[in-house]
């Protein structure tokens, strides 16, 4: 049996394992170990320290103490049945690494080298391996002390990971990190900021004067006092700021950096990062340019002449005076429909080329769209009669265009309009419209013609462009609001109700909805104000049906711009906005005007086949109005008609209005349509509507137009029976 130096014979591990008692003279005796290799044996065990005896001739293991087996799931003998070939399992080591190390245990005395072991289970473990070659006994021995090092190497191969991640992430978002270490100044960086800053760390010692001769000597002041109010007050600073390398390169970098205090308020560290933004910076300047510069002939556009306006008016003296002249060529798009566009853009740039060669260099001359230019004149004490002047220099210049050969010689003239600031308009977008106010006074009057803005046409226009203006914003301050008005049938019973728009305006009072709808129609704010009333009447009706009130079809208006929209098209988002609210298109009913469909008859056809397939039901609002046709009627998808409150004026009494909504009624009975008349206000209109077969009824004396709160009440009046003039209060 072979000797076992570092692991007790096995009867005297089961004698220990049985616990038996020690005799009386052995718990007398002074606590000692039984011998010097019981010691080393025990001493071994408690290093955590894997130690083998390996015969070198043969490269048996010859013995080992009990963690070199127990760390890899072996017994004692089973581990001493393998050899290091079998044991070692790095990937990256063939068996010739093996041999090679095995010969270099024979020649060298001592050493040391990583591998890896695998253990019984198939799991890999780290180990640094140290060996010496020893002599007992005249026999030579290879003592292998091995140390698992499995979480150390893990530990590393994060740090290195994590390292190199962090690393990457900041070179490819080019935002390095650095370190300020206040009790002694050292400064660290990042790789990254390194290249940010072009140096490297054999150049450059980080320092923060060396920083800040790298900040371009425009932004260093600012950017030191920055630096230390943020220090002194702990606040965190951001700061965007030039960089001037030693090779002359311009970096625009953005920096930001907070400070650790110790407990008596002493900064210890600042860390922060630098961002170089230099691409990103180039693109918003190209985007700006973009945005606020016509791309055809050059000048700025009309959304940079608003921000110019802006400026000038914030900026300007209490008795500074701005003239606006406004420019639009005569019959500009026959040119294009003769000539071509090509021709149409060579008039525009020589039109464009003529106003910036003929005023001064401080005017400011854009182009707002089509053939519409602009000049901007700043005074600091100007006057109206100054500003004609200036119109009729613009018109004079315009005049003596050179001729535009295309074949047929051209010299297009012009109309003028003018305004000034602030006796016209007190803010950019009032002063523009003010301006285009008189140049369409010029045009409606005739070719050539010249005229300024004068309070004699102002009192109802500026009302109007206010009101455009307030409306243009009335969605984004919430002041729009629904009020809904029920709709029943022949017994008073509630069948649906119409959603009604209601505009509060920004000084607090009521703006009739004759007032300001055909003003949303004519500026096309009805698109996103329809839009509005779209999600707002869903998500309504998706609250009733939550609170399973079990709502009546609620109608819709729809208006002719909503209808005959492409990108996206009423379906389009009417579609999408169910999904969004989980509602169904059956709790609803589209009404549209009959002069709606009469603008495009065709694309209002396919509109409504669209809007009837995804389940709507749809109504011709106002109908007798118009001059829609029988054909027409019969080859739309619509459910109901709705009777005009002019009709219903002396009804009990007017036998012209009365055969007119017995016409309706007949008419939209043969074609399997409901009617409703809207505007009922007395008993006598209901009885005749009754009378003459009307479906459906609408008006105050049934209930007017309410807030939810009023309106739930009301529907559950007339649910319950109520009589029909209790709620027309």
């Amino acid at each position: 049996m072979e000797n076992q130096w570092f692991e007790p014979p096995e009867g005297a591990a089961q004698a220990s394992a049985t616990g038996s008692a020690p005799s009386e003279e052995a718990q007398s005796a002074p606590l000692r170990l039984a011998s010097l290799e019981e010691g080393l044996r025990v001493a071994l065990d408690l290093s955590g320290t894997d130690l083998v005896l390996c015969d070198p001739q043969s490269w048996r293991f010859l013995d080992c103490n009990r963690s070199a087996h127990e760390r890899l799931g072996y017994s004692r003998e089973e581990f001493l049945a393998l050899d290091p070939a079998s044991l070692q399992a790095d990937p990256q080591h063939d068996e010739r690494w093996v041999q090679e190390r095995m010969e270099q245990m024979r020649q060298q005395p001592r050493g040391s080298f990583p591998t890896r072991h695998r253990g019984r289970d198939g799991r890999l473990r780290d180990v640094d391996l140290h060996y010496q070659m020893v002599t007992f006994q005249g026999r030579p021995l290879v003592v292998i002390a091995q140390r698992d090092s499995t979480e150390k190497e893990r530990a590393r191969r994060e740090s290195e990971r994590l390292g190199f991640m962090l690393n990457e992430a900041e070179r490819i978002s080019h935002l390095g990190s650095w370190e300020l270490i206040h009790a002694t100044g050292e400064l660290l960086w990042s790789e990254e900021t390194y290249r940010i800053f072009g140096t490297t760390p054999e150049e450059t010692r980080p320092s923060y004067e060396n920083f800040l001769g790298l900040v371009h000597p425009d932004d260093r002041d600012a950017l030191e006092a920055t630096f230390r109010q943020s220090v002194l007050n702990g606040s965190a600073y951001r700061m965007r700021h030039r960089l001037l390398l030693p090779d002359g390169q311009e970096k625009i970098v953005l920096e930001r950096g907070e400070t650790r205090y110790d407990e008596k308020g002493q900064p210890l560290t600042t860390i922060g990062t630098v961002h170089d933004i230099t691409h990103q910076h180039v693109i918003e300047r190209q985007l700006e340019e973009a945005a606020y510069l016509d791309p055809l002939t050059g000048l700025p556009n009309k959304a940079a002449t608003l921000r110019r306006l802006h400026g000038l008016m914030q900026t300007g003296a209490y008795n500074c005076s701005i003239a606006v002249i406004g420019i639009d060529l005569d019959d500009f798009q026959s040119i294009n429909d003769s000539f071509g566009p090509e021709v149409g853009n060579q008039v525009l740039t020589a039109v464009g080329q003529r106003l910036r060669n003929h005023l001064q260099s401080s005017d400011w001359v854009a182009r707002l769209g089509s053939d519409e230019f602009v000049v901007v004149r700043h005074c600091p004490s100007g006057t109206i009669g100054e500003a004609i002047d200036l119109a009729r220099q613009v018109h004079a210049a315009l005049d003596d265009l050179p001729l535009i050969g295309t074949g047929v010689a051209m010299r297009p003239t012009s109309c003028v309009g003018v305004a000034t600031f602030p006796e016209h308009g007190t803010d950019p977008e009032s002063l523009l419209q003010c301006t285009n106010t008189a140049l369409m006074e010029a045009k409606h009057s005739g070719k050539h013609q010249l005229r300024a803005y004068s309070t004699a046409m102002s009192t109802l226009l500026r009302e109007r462009l206010e009101l455009e203006v307030q409306l243009a914003h009335a969605v984004d301050r919430e002041q729009l609001r629904l009020v809904y008005q029920p709709q029943v049938d022949r017994q008073g019973r509630p069948v649906g109700a119409e959603a009604l728009l209601r505009w509060r305006s920004q000084g607090g009072g009521e703006i009739p909805p004759d007032r300001f709808i055909p003003l949303a129609e004519q500026t096309g704010l009805i698109l996103p104000i329809g839009s509005w009333v779209l999600e707002e009447a869903l998500q309504q009706v998706r609250l009733w049906e939550l609170r399973r009130m079990d709502p009546p079809r609620l109608a819709i208006n729809i208006s002719a711009l909503q209808l005959e929209q492409e990108e996206p098209s009423l379906g389009s988002q009417l579609a999408a906005a169910l999904s969004r609210h989980h509602v169904s298109a059956g709790a609803f009913e589209l009404e549209i005007t009959e002069t709606a469909l009469l603008r495009n008859p065709k694309l209002a056809i396919e509109q409504l086949e669209k809007l009837a397939g995804l389940g709507f039901s749809l109504a011709i609002d106002d109908f007798g109005t118009g001059y829609s046709s029988l054909s027409m009627l019969h080859a739309l998808p619509i459910n109901k008609l709705k009777i005009d409150r002019c009709f219903l004026q002396n009804i009990d009494r007017d036998n012209a209005n009365r055969a007119i909504v017995r016409a309706t009624v007949s008419m939209a009975q043969s074609l399997g349509l409901l009617t409703l008349a809207e505007g009922v206000e007395t008993e006598g209109q209901f009885q005749s509507l009754l009378e003459l077969g009307c479906d459906q009824f609408q008006g105050y004396l049934f209930g007017r137009p309410q807030p939810t709160d009023s309106f739930e009440q009301a529907l559950a009046a007339l649910a319950g029976g109520q009589e029909a003039r209790l709620l027309t209060s």
